[in-house]
């Protein structure tokens, strides 16, 4: 029996019941929610488990602890797993909460609403990326920020567990770098995230990442839905554009595209993600970006400021997270490194579309922009010298129409691409080329009718987020397609108590991986709250 396959009969015959006759409309309580990614844990020995902390969240303070991962679970480790459970009943906003060991954020989620009776849910996110933290005793915080009051009763329950699974003839020690470091003296510049970093000068490789989300209610927690047009209500000069860069010393030094999160109360319609969330909702994925080309100008010994910056954004505008960390590999013989930078160019953003607001009824507004970017550097160390190209496009493509009514329409059809390849050049051996393209959007509809005198408001989504990764050298390509998809409706009339809103939902997620290897595939759906398909098998590409 193949991994993948062992590992999709151990889901199976986990999979709680289905409901045979799923109700007519929303009551009391609905499953508990869930999503279709698989455990990022192997099939192998069983883990070395650390139950970190456990709290009930009714305000923003954290909740803290220490972690001593290598002396209760001595290493070598092939992986390193982050578990969250947690339950919740009553009523609650969703909420955004994230995990940082050593003052580094390693995991970021929103979490989901509850039922009136009480759900319980859990996240699984591989972080051995980030096991040079935990070599040393570390202290740890899980932020779930919440206020519990006479109306918004709902009390988080969280419980943070870690996962060392160990080294065997099938399971070799994890890859990752040798340092991961916060930025010091972090702290939020306007609308900037801003710290400084003294790089090692044997240090061979640089990447950071960003986790980075809008969030808030307002309007750059759906930025997407952006226009230039007067009178609605997320206004903005360059309407829906936005672009995360980060910056050395003020000079850009890489751009990406944000993902359009979102989160389990979002599109005015809780009923479509109470039993399961959005692509990326409950394990926010961060932004990463190659600064190797740039050690040259970081690694004489002295601090130098690392910025990200959210362009797009209007002057004094909140509503952005920015929670960034950056990962070192060094050289393997301690030498100093020579680097230097060989090329760095921005290219201007080109905007293309037009609005027609003229009539309140039928407005409408197309908006498409593109933006690249190319960095080359140099890096001479004990394995020699090494070029290192970093090539980023970026594009956006948004269909917007709507009304401009108290109770008015929304449609909006919006794609994103973010196509990254990163060649790597030694002066011995052979050149390696690595190519990420991802593209994710979304086609969804916010429309009020007027049944039985009262309005009802339907929420129709169908959200896309595809990634193609392939790896290019004289020994041929290995490339992988991961497809993560949601489809859904949900319907409830507003302006009355909650026990008549009489609400109705329809949801599914397909997500599909195909690689040389062959193909894993999870599709589950719901219908007013249950659970009426769980099933495990690749059939035709969603």
């Amino acid at each position: 029996m193949t991994r993948v396959a062992h590992a999709c009969l151990l889901l199976a015959l986990a999979l709680p019941a289905l409901a045979a006759t799923p109700p007519t409309q929303f009551g009391n309580d609905h499953d508990d929610p869930r999503t279709a990614y698989p455990a990022p844990a192997p099939a192998g020995p069983p883990p070395c488990t650390v139950e970190v902390l456990r709290h009930g969240f009714t305000s923003f303070e954290p909740a803290r602890a220490m972690l001593d991962a290598a002396r209760a679970c001595p290493g070598p480790w092939s992986r390193v797993v982050l578990r969250i459970d947690g339950e919740v009943k009553g009523r609650q906003y969703d909420r955004i909460g994230h995990v940082a060991i050593g003052g580094v954020t390693v995991f970021r989620t929103s979490t989901p609403e509850p039922s009136r009776d009480g759900i319980a849910w859990h996240v699984e996110k591989d972080v051995s990326a980030y096991a040079p933290l935990l070599a040393t005793p570390q202290p740890v915080e899980l932020h779930i920020g919440n206020v519990v009051n006479e109306t918004y009763t709902g009390v988080f329950d969280m419980r943070l567990q870690l996962r060392f699974h160990p080294v065997d003839a099938a399971h070799p020690p994890l890859a990752s770098a040798d340092q991961v470091l916060a930025l010091e003296a972090l702290h939020e510049d306007g609308q900037d995230t801003a710290g400084s970093l003294t790089l090692a000068p044997d240090t061979e490789r640089l990447l950071a990442e960003v986790y980075a989300t809008g969030s808030g209610g307002g309007c750059e927690e759906f930025w997407y839905f952006a226009t230039t047009a007067d009178g609605y209500w997320c206004h903005a000069r360059q309407g829906p554009y936005r672009e995360v860069q980060v910056l050395v010393d003020g000079r850009v030094a890489g751009i990406a595209a944000p993902y359009p999160h979102i989160y389990t109360g979002g599109w005015s319609n809780p009923f479509l993600w109470y039993v399961i969330p959005a692509p990326r909702t409950f394990d926010i994925a961060p932004i990463r970006y190659e600064l190797t080309p740039f050690i040259g100008l970081l690694n004489d010994g002295r601090p130098h400021e690392i910025r990200f910056r959210v362009l797009g954004l209007e002057p004094g505008r909140e509503g952005w997270k920015l929670m960034p960390n950056v990962q070192v590999w060094r050289d393997p013989a301690g030498r100093r490194v020579q680097a230097r930078l060989l090329q760095a160019e921005l290219g201007e953003v080109t905007h293309d579309g037009d609005l027609d607001a003229a009539d309140p009824q039928q407005q409408r507004m197309l908006h498409r922009w593109q933006r690249r970017f190319i960095a080359r550097g140099e890096v001479k160390g004990s394995r020699g010298a090494v070029q290192t190209t970093v090539e980023r496009s970026l594009e956006g493509d948004l269909h917007h129409r709507w009304t401009q009514d108290e109770d008015g329409d929304d449609h909006l059809l919006a794609e994103w691409r973010d196509l990254q390849t990163l060649t790597r050049t030694p002066e011995r051996g052979e050149a390696r080329t690595e190519t990420l393209d991802q593209r994710f959007g979304l086609d969804g509809a916010l429309v009020t009718a007027k049944v039985d005198g009262k309005p009802r408001l339907t929420t129709t989504l169908d959200i896309h987020d595809d990634t193609r990764r392939s790896e290019a050298s004289a020994g041929g390509t290995r490339s992988s397609l991961t497809r993560d998809r949601f489809v859904g409706t949900a319907s409830y009339t507003s302006g009355v108590p909650r026990e008549q809103r009489n609400a109705t939902a329809r949801t599914r997620q397909v997500w599909r991986h195909e690689d040389g290897s062959g193909c894993q595939q999870r599709s589950i759906a719901s219908v007013n709250g249950r659970f009426v398909e769980d099933e495990n098998g690749c059939k035709a590409s969603p």
